[in-house]
C-alpha cells in the first residue's frame, strides 16, 4: 500500500489525512522552501523537538521532552512526504489496539467508522501532528502533561510491523504557547460541521486549530493552495461528489491533492498551534474525517472553508 500510497494513503486508509496522488510530489523551488526546524533544535531545552522522517518509514525523534508546551519541528527527506501524528495512549492500551481503532475510523464502511471511533475514544487522545514535504517543513505545539506519548506515521497505519516512537514527557509543566495570528475552529452548527476563522491567517505566523466538535469526534485541518480560477462552485461540486462515507470520486480535484499541509487529527476539546509553509494567497482547508455518530463524510457535509492567507507585515 505504501508505494501506492499516493492516492492509496487516504483511499486505502482511506481519506483521513492528506491523500497523496499517484505521482511523486513535484520538486520544490528554492523560493518556496520553508525551514522551521533548524539543525540542532532537538536537544536544546526539551521544549523544541526535531522530528525527521525518511524513505522507508524511518522516524527519528528524541525519547523525552519537558512537560508543558512542546514544539515539534517536523521535516522529511522522503519524496512522498511525511504525516507525523502524536497520540497519548490511555493507561494499559497497546499500540495494536490503537492502530486498529484508528484504521477503522478512516475506512469507507459506515459501521466500522462508528465502532472504530468509539474504540479510539476509549484508547487514546489524538493530539494532532502535521504534514510535511521535502523543503516544506512545518511545526506544531502541544501541551504535554507528564506521561507517555506516541509519535507515528499515518502512512504506515496499515503496516502491522510498523511501531510508534515512544516519547516520555517529564518534570514540572512549563513553556509558552506561540501567539497565533488567527484561530481556526471546527464546530458542529445547525447547518452541519463547519470551520470558522477568527483573525487573519498570515504567512509565516502561527495558526491555532481548535476542535470544538462534540465529544468523541476527531477533526483535522489540511490546507491546499487554490489557483486563481478555482471557484466556490467548483469546490462544492467536487466535495459533493464524494461517497457518503468518504470514498474519493473519479473526478479530478480542483487543487493539488499531493501538496497539502496542516494539522492531523485532534480529539474533541483539543487545541494545537501550527507553523505551516503557507504563502500569501487563497487556500481551501479540508477535514477528511468521518462522523463518529453515523460514519458520514464530514467534508461532504460542508466541513471545508476557503481561507485567504495574508502577506507578512513589512
Amino acid at each position: 500500500m505504501i508505494r501506492k500510497r499516493q492516492l492509496a494513503v487516504w483511499s486505502a486508509l482511506t481519506t483521513a489525512v492528506l491523500l497523496v496522488c499517484t505521482v511523486q510530489a513535484p520538486a520544490v523551488d528554492a523560493a518556496d522552501r520553508t525551514s522551521l526546524a533548524p539543525a540542532g533544535s532537538a536537544a536544546r531545552d526539551g521544549r523544541t523537538l526535531r522530528v525527521t522522517t525518511a524513505a522507508g518509514g524511518a522516524l527519528d525523534a528524541p525519547d523525552s521532552a519537558a512537560a508543558g508546551r512542546v514544539t515539534f519541528d517536523v521535516t522529511t527527506t522522503d519524496a512522498e512526504g511525511g504525516w507525523i501524528g502524536l497520540a497519548r495512549p490511555h493507561q494499559g492500551v497497546a499500540w495494536e489496539t490503537f492502530r486498529s481503532a484508528l484504521r477503522r475510523t478512516v475506512s469507507t464502511h459506515g459501521p466500522d467508522i462508528v465502532a472504530g471511533s468509539a474504540d479510539l475514544h476509549a484508547a487514546a487522545d489524538l493530539l494532532g501532528g502535521t504534514v510535511v514535504h521535502p523543503g516544506l517543513d512545518a511545526s506544531f505545539t502541544q501541551r504535554l502533561s507528564p506521561g507517555v506519548y506516541w509519535l507515528f506515521d499515518y502512512a504506515r497505519l496499515d503496516d502491522p510491523t510498523a511501531t510508534p516512537h515512544t516519547l516520555r514527557a517529564e518534570g514540572p509543566e512549563g513553556g509558552a504557547e506561540p501567539r497565533p495570528a488567527a484561530t481556526l475552529t471546527a464546530r458542529q452548527t445547525d447547518g452541519g460541521p463547519r470551520f470558522t476563522l477568527r483573525g487573519t491567517a498570515t504567512e509565516g505566523k502561527p495558526l491555532r486549530f481548535t476542535n470544538a466538535m462534540p465529544s468523541g469526534q476527531t477533526t483535522e485541518a489540511i490546507f491546499f493552495r487554490l489557483d486563481d480560477g478555482v471557484t466556490d462552485r467548483a469546490l462544492k461540486a467536487y466535495f459533493d461528489s464524494f461517497g457518503d462515507h468518504g470514498q474519493f470520486p473519479a473526478a479530478q480535484a480542483p487543487f493539488e491533492l499531493n501538496r497539502g499541509t496542516g494539522s492531523l487529527p485532534v480529539h474533541a476539546g483539543s487545541t494545537t498551534v501550527l507553523r505551516l509553509p503557507l504563502r500569501q494567497g487563497r487556500y481551501v482547508v479540508v477535514d477528511w474525517m468521518k462522523s463518529a455518530r453515523d460514519g458520514l463524510s464530514l467534508v461532504k457535509q460542508g466541513q471545508y472553508a476557503v481561507v485567504e492567507v495574508a502577506a507578512p507585515a513589512p
